[in-house]
């Protein structure tokens, strides 16, 4: 008796009901599954957390679900296949969330839309990533096109997933006035269904008619929250500066007449850069951490136990030279807009975005440090070991002042360490030391380090000298090599640190350094994951001092733990020098908020809201406004 072929069955239904019963009842089901791979890999494959966040808050998930099936309409009338649909969204969700577990396991921190600001450099990005893992992702999507194209071929029929009418015309025999009208339903429903999170308030905290509410500071508890989707979306409205309140050009010319007569005043009791005859250098050393630090009563060797000192020659020179804390705008990366900070000493808490890549580009000249003393006829060169086009850097940098850039591929010093694929901090540092040896002009050398970024391989180097105990969390076994290797690194970094100091105090040229670490490497989850405040905070503060190859007569040795945006300013008042009307707004700024950024405010309001509604409508006018204050 031959075997009965399996097919779906619908009494009293036409094939072409049929089709749209079971494509509808497919796209559905797929749409709840694909959400649910998508939390799945949001939460770096962890099932519990999946399972807790579907069950534990099924309204954000099925909303989120909802919007999972209008996409998957979308592109069920683009391709007029349910199957393929989903076959294309499984594709791309497989795609999306690679690239979310990479950012994550190096920064703890989820997939923004800012990040495909980076698109044109993806070559460059993927050194940041193993091959191997780029060929599973390969072959994981060759797999997902070869199953969805199988479905098509052997199951779609049975399942009343393929529907044509017997018309000669292409058009109506393929449905495609039908798909075009689902394509656009679908779209407006996805538009209008969204308009609560693609438009808030900007609020703090905003409540949903979920039952959860958007975190303006936090985007981990924004995602775990509302879902990768809603989290997603929330975070467009990023992507633009939004118009302060009272922003106009009398308000703006009120404003710098203000502090121009603050400057005047000021600045006849301080001293003229220019006759100083000082270079200044300005190192951001990529990822560079303390791992001895202390702050609000917490050490961090508590959490991470080891022995011995990394970095001694640190140590040594805060102990000698004015130093403090900055506390890092991002835990993990983030390093662009830690450098815009510091050199604009304009903020990003207005913005949360990258403004070296969304902003700067189009903004032309803006003031900064080196815009300030490269009026005072210095000359002005930045150095960055590695591509001149990464944060679209080429284009940045010559705005913010330095008409010289060099890159990788113009270094005179180009040695690495071990195994490491990027130029060490010896070599940077001999860049430096080389630029201010060929001229005789008083310089402004601004270098963006790369020896400490990630990845941190076991293998780098031939021994670890550090062991590192910590109680190892979900999915973070590869710690327990990582940290070690980051500690060596940073230990060679330390070297080289020294041996800068040592050839500037050999220099023939008084110099004045601002040297500071970024942000630490994401790799201490017990302190970055922590829900205590305090503990989140020790994981955020990286080293900064202001050192000198002559008698400065500094006026602290003291600083203050504040963030990037005060640094300059920081240096410029312990030198005594004359500064610009921008710098005594600054002045104010960081009276009232010595550390500006979301993460440690958090949800209260900010201090001297005059001063910080100055400071915010200055912020807007520079980058994205018309720019009256440079009028």
């Amino acid at each position: 008796m031959k075997k009965p072929k399996f097919k779906l069955k619908f009494p009293n239904l036409s094939e072409r009901q049929k089709y749209w019963l079971s494509s509808i009842i497919f796209l559905i089901i797929s749409a709840i599954i694909l959400t649910a791979f998508l939390e799945y890999r949001y939460f770096i494959n962890d099932f519990g957390r999946m399972w807790d966040f579907i069950f534990g808050s099924p309204a954000p998930f099925y909303f989120n679900a909802l919007l999972m099936f209008l996409m998957l309409a979308v592109l069920w009338g683009l391709f007029g296949k349910p199957a393929t649909a989903s076959g294309v969204m499984w594709g791309f969700l497989t795609l999306l969330t690679y690239i979310h577990i990479k950012k994550y396991n190096s920064r703890s921190f989820p997939l923004l839309p800012e990040d495909f600001q980076h698109t044109e450099q993806a070559a460059t990005l993927t050194k940041f990533v193993d091959v191997g893992s780029i060929v599973r992702l390969v072959i994981a999507i060759l797999l997902i096109a070869a199953l969805t194209i199988a479905f098509n071929k052997y199951l779609s029929k049975k399942l009343h997933l393929r529907y044509s009418t017997p018309s000669p015309s292409w058009p109506k025999r393929n449905l495609l006035g039908t798909r075009i009208v689902i394509m656009v339903v679908a779209g407006l429903l996805f538009f209008f269904s969204t308009d609560f999170v693609r438009h808030n308030d900007g609020s703090r905290y905003e409540d949903t008619f979920l039952g959860t509410h958007f975190t303006a500071w936090n985007q981990n508890r924004n995602y775990n929250d509302n879902g990768f989707i809603l989290g997603f979306l929330y975070n467009l409205q990023k992507l633009r500066i939004s118009e302060p309140d009272k922003y106009s050009e009398s308000k703006i010319t009120e404003l710098k007449a203000e502090y121009d007569a603050i400057a005047e005043t000021e600045n006849a009791k301080r001293k003229d850069p220019a006759e100083e005859d000082v270079s200044v250098i300005i190192v951001l050393n990529e990822s560079f951490f303390d791992p001895g630090v202390s702050f609000q009563g917490l050490n961090f060797r508590d959490y991470y136990r080891y022995s011995g000192d990394v970095v001694p020659n640190l140590h040594r020179i805060m102990q000698k030279y004015p130093s403090g804390h900055m506390y890092s705008l991002d835990y993990g990366g983030g390093t662009a807009n830690i450098e815009f900070e510091t050199f604009t000493s304009m903020t990003d808490y207005w913005i949360d975005s990258v403004p070296y890549t969304g902003l700067l580009p189009k903004t032309g000249p803006i003031p900064s440090l080196v815009q300030e003393l490269r009026a005072r006829d210095y000359s002005t060169v930045a150095i960055h070991p590695f591509n001149g086009g990464m944060y679209k850097r080429n284009i940045a940098l010559k705005n913010e002042g330095f008409d010289t850039f060099i890159t990788e591929l113009e270094m005179d010093f180009t040695e690495h360490d071990g195994k490491s694929d990027y130029i060490n901090d010896r070599s940077a540092y001999q860049q430096v030391l080389k630029t201010l040896q060929d001229s005789k002009d008083k310089q402004v050398v601004g270098l963006i380090t790369m020896q400490n970024h990630t990845p941190y391989w076991g293998d780098i180097y031939e021994k670890n000298e550090f062991e590192v105990e910590f109680e190892p969390t979900i999915n973070r076994e590869t710690r327990a090599w990582e940290i070690p290797s980051y500690f060596q690194m940073l230990h060679s970094s330390d070297k080289y640190l020294g041996e800068l100091i040592d050839g500037l105090d050999k220099l023939d040229k008084k110099v004045v350094l601002l040297w500071f670490g970024d942000h630490a490497a994401g790799l201490f989850d017990l302190l970055a994951d922590s829900e205590i405040k305090e503990e989140r905070d020790l994981s955020r503060l990286v080293p900064y001092f202001v050192y000198a190859n002559y008698d400065a007569k500094f006026s602290t040795k003291n600083l203050p733990t504040t963030t990037p945006n005060c640094m300059a300013n920081t240096m410029l008042n312990i030198l005594g020098w004359q500064k610009s009307s921008l710098y005594y707004l600054v002045d104010e700024v960081c009276t009232a908020e010595p550390i500006l950024t979301q993460n440690y405010i958090q949800d209260r309001e900010l201090n001297n809201n005059e001063v910080m509604r100055d400071y915010e409508l200055l912020t807007y006018d520079i980058l994205s406004g018309k720019q009256y204050w440079m009028k």
